[in-house]
């Protein structure tokens, strides 16, 4: 089956973890000089990358899983569940570990290759829609950590699927990218620390032209000396709509996190009106913004603690329309590169 859009979902998943959990260290931000922020008037976009929270075909998970077979199964009702494995003996075991778990198998296929983690929504591949040759495209990128297995697996994807694959001379990881659909992005300042080889302008030159993005916004991380991901702490949840992680005002990050909150509710959307920003209690860093939204579901990591009602409660009244499901997080233990 070829995937017409396909949303990257990583195992061990972030949306399910405890990663946005981790010691954070108070940074002082400061989002006036912090930001790289540009409007690109003046050129045509000839490509447009889809958002989250657009139709999904496909989500692509590694085995070993890191995630709970009752995830895989709930996504599988809807989507195709694309599943990377090392050789056809693990395709045969996990056939028989999804059947026993209901997993769908009619939605179910296998990509075999050598992968080295389970971070597939940081290392996978990115989409484009060309609009010259009418296709969808894959857009490959430099994987921001030394897996080279991990890093070869949106060109090994490109070929599975029959789709043209094109490289993009950054430096980048999905858990640090969000995007509105509509030529607007946003990242940490990580981006902009891990390629110093190029300039701000160099950066968002390489993003207008390989994804059609015209407004990158690059905050300064508001968890303090972690992995910098842009998914510990805020997502889109519509083009007008930002969900962004609350604390107590005893929490170590809150100036930088109501600092972030400030900068967003200051800029404008892709239509033309300022954002609506949703605020989710995590006094414990729970990792409720690194949900997964998949077409009419959303997909929401839980902690079993007392705010995780509250949480769903939160994705409901700011989605109404979308199943809010709740998962059980699983406890892994950190990687030694920064916690993925």
């Amino acid at each position: 089956m070829k995937v017409n859009n396909i949303l990257i979902i990583f195992t061990a998943i972030i949306v399910l973890t405890t990663i946005c959990q981790g010691e954070f260290t108070s940074l002082a931000n400061n989002y006036s000089e912090n930001i790289g922020f540009e409007q690109v008037s003046d050129s045509i976009i000839s490509v447009r990358q889809p958002a989250e929270f657009e139709q999904m075909e496909a989500v692509l998970i590694r085995y070993p899983f890191g995630i709970p077979y009752d995830l895989i199964a709930e996504m599988s009702e809807d989507v195709e569940v694309i599943t990377i494995v090392d050789t056809v003996a693990n395709q045969n075991d996990i056939l028989d570990e999804f059947e026993n778990n209901d997993v769908d198998l009619d939605n179910c296929s296998f990509m075999i290759a050598p992968s080295n983690s389970y971070w597939t929504r940081d290392y996978g591949p990115w989409f484009v829609f060309s609009e010259a040759e009418m296709e969808l495209k894959v857009v490959d990128f430099e994987y921001n950590r030394p897996r080279i297995h991990d890093n070869n697996i949106p060109n090994i994807f490109s070929d599975h699927q029959g789709l043209n694959y094109t490289y993009m001379d950054l430096i980048q990881t999905g858990g640090n990218y969000m995007t509105d659909g509509n030529g607007i992005a946003i990242s940490t300042d990580l981006v902009i620390e891990e390629n110093p080889g190029k300039t701000l302008e160099d950066i968002e030159q390489i993003m207008q032209q390989h994804l059609g993005i015209t407004t990158y916004h690059l905050p300064s991380d508001v968890n303090g000396e972690y992995i910098k991901h842009i998914d510990c702490w805020a997502k889109y949840l519509s083009p007008d709509t930002i969900l962004i992680r609350e604390v107590p005002q005893t929490h170590p990050q809150y100036q930088e996190i109501e600092a972030a909150v400030d900068y967003f509710e200051m800029q404008t959307s892709c239509f033309n009106t300022t954002y609506t920003i949703v605020r989710v209690y995590t006094p414990n860093n729970e990792p409720y913004t690194n949900s997964l939204i998949l077409n009419d579901k959303v997909l929401v990591p839980l902690k079993g603690t007392q705010w995780d009602d509250e949480a769903i409660d939160t994705y409901e009244q700011a989605m109404p329309g979308y199943e809010i499901i709740g998962f059980t997080a699983i406890d892994e233990p950190l990687s030694p590169v920064k916690g993925r």
